[in-house]
């Protein structure tokens, strides 16, 4: 009998149980801390005759809040199954009594996976998800500390895009209330990734990323290989295009000459300027029409807009309290609309590395 031990307190095995009238099968057998289940495979019928497999369909439904409440591991690109790696406790995936960890993933609503890479198996566990609650990415990496000695600078980190967010772990989220308790939490359309090259890296380790927060702190990365830094690229830039696609607009407090103004960043019309007391417009513009930007580093944003009649430059002066969470908006908004032009964007390394919040102006030619 091959027990696996599937935590502290459970084990699981699969083993030959004969009752006496009939030839042995076999049983998945659970033992926890006070209950021993025995659970017959399923049969399954090849040419009239009955035989028991390993195979067996599931069906289980994900939960408003918590999903299925499972983990995998795995995939094509490791040239083994995906498995179940841990399955959470109270969790759907617990209380039908059917998974256990080990498990291969075969099927996904008829869908067959076993020869899908890690990143592909996910997407289709997310596929009914609401956009805001869809993994885009999960992952070991190392984080450097900004104040450690060299000797050791870098601690671990489990980083997370799921829905709006990038979560900062220490170890990774398993029930509903772990992702509550994330080390650091960001909105991905205020933040700033950047792949650093062989000239920006601050030590020997290569395949390392930059991660600029809303309030301007940097946060400095290294994961193992080129194709995890690959991986890691292309799932920021999906969440990204994902959670602009969902919220379409966001409005910003500023002020103009001392009085209270509001400035929205529309997915659809672009920039619109207006009174915060009348909500009257004082003046918008299209993506197109940004030819042109500066910042002080602190608070103010310069635009220069080309009027469409007169062909002139026009220059805007706003002021934000969050200057760098407007800056990291802008850009995200940008790139969104830059992958409905093009949708082999969100597949470009080179297009997300090119991109800086000091680079807001190229970024802008590049869509007239």
């Amino acid at each position: 009998m091959d027990f696996r031990t599937a935590c502290e307190e459970t084990k699981t095995g699969i083993c030959l149980l004969q009752d006496g009238a009939q030839e042995p099968f076999r049983v998945r057998l659970h033992l926890a801390r006070d209950l021993l289940m025995v659970q017959e495979q399923d049969v399954v019928c090849v040419s009239g005759e009955p035989f028991y497999s390993g195979e067996r369909t599931v069906t289980i439904r994900r939960q408003a809040v918590g999903g299925f409440g499972l983990s995998i591991k795995g995939g094509a690109e490791h040239n083994i199954p995906v498995v179940i790696s841990k399955i959470s406790k109270e969790q759907r995936a617990e209380l039908s009594g059917l998974l256990f960890i080990g498990d291969a993933i075969l099927q996904i609503n008829g869908i067959n996976v076993r020869k899908c890479r890690h990143e592909e198996v996910i997407k289709k566990i997310n596929r009914n998800f609401p956009v805001n609650q869809q993994i885009v990415y999960m992952g070991w990496c190392e984080a450097r500390e900004q104040d450690a000695l060299q000797d050791r600078a870098y601690l671990p980190a489990f980083l997370a895009l799921r829905g709006s967010c990038l979560y900062k772990f220490l170890a990774p989220p398993v029930t509903t209330w772990d992702w509550t308790r994330a080390e650091k939490t960001f909105s991905v359309y205020e933040i700033m990734c950047k792949i650093l090259k062989d000239s920006d890296l601050l030590d020997r380790r290569k395949h390392c990323f930059t991660v600029q927060s809303e309030s301007g702190a940097d946060f400095y990365f290294s994961v193992e290989l080129d194709s995890d830094l690959a991986q890691w690229e292309r799932a920021f830039q999906t969440a990204t295009f994902l959670e602009v696609e969902r919220i379409q607009c966001k409005t910003y407090a500023c002020v103009l000459e001392s009085h209270l103004m509001g400035l929205t960043i529309d997915f659809s019309t672009g920039f619109i300027c207006f009174d915060a007391a009348t909500k009257a417009v004082l003046w918008r513009y299209k993506f197109s029409q940004l030819k042109g930007s500066s910042d002080d580093g602190k608070s103010k944003i310069k635009f220069l807009f080309q009027n469409p009649d007169t062909k002139q430059i026009e220059a805007k002066e706003l002021e934000f309290s969050n200057l760098f969470a407007v800056l990291h908006c802008i850009h995200s908004f940008f790139a969104a609309k830059v992958a409905c032009l093009d949708p082999l964007f969100l597949g470009s390394q080179a297009a997300a590395s090119a991109a800086s919040s000091s680079s807001m102006s190229s970024k802008a030619k590049s869509l007239t």
